[in-house]
């Protein structure tokens, strides 16, 4: 398996915060076609704020129409947050290096895929309990 490059990490960064763009542009949209007043302000905030407080302000946000987007922000934070420490590339679970056509796939991915396969056949057996 190839090491990721710096150079590569720096495109999956711009990625990923193109990604997070995208998801305040969405999540404006929505909040702005709202009839609560609340909301309409939350979308001006929204339009203002450093991508670091992004998420912090969306998490405050209760609407189910943003709650998928909430839950991409939240992937999103933590492959910004493994780039900042050097661990981007690296299973959560085992720490071996991920596959560069998996994180092309998806920036995101935080696992392997043999531990994604161990996670998800796990969390579906917690779902049969």
């Amino acid at each position: 398996m190839q090491h990721i490059s710096e150079t590569q990490v720096d495109q999956f960064q711009a990625v990923l915060l193109s990604s997070l763009e995208e998801l305040r542009l969405g999540m404006t949209d929505i909040l702005m076609r709202s009839s609560h007043t609340s909301h309409n302000l939350a979308a001006k905030q929204l339009q203002k704020i450093s991508a670091d407080d992004l998420l912090e302000l969306a998490l405050k946000i209760e609407m189910p129409s943003i709650s998928h987007k909430i839950s991409a922000m939240r992937n999103i934070d933590a492959a910004l947050n493994n780039i900042q420490i050097g661990m981007y590339g690296l299973c959560a679970d085992c720490e071996e290096e991920i596959d560069t056509k998996r994180l092309n796939s998806d920036a995101t991915t935080q696992r392997c895929l043999n531990c994604e396969n161990r996670y998800q056949k796990q969390k579906y057996n917690n779902y049969k309990l």
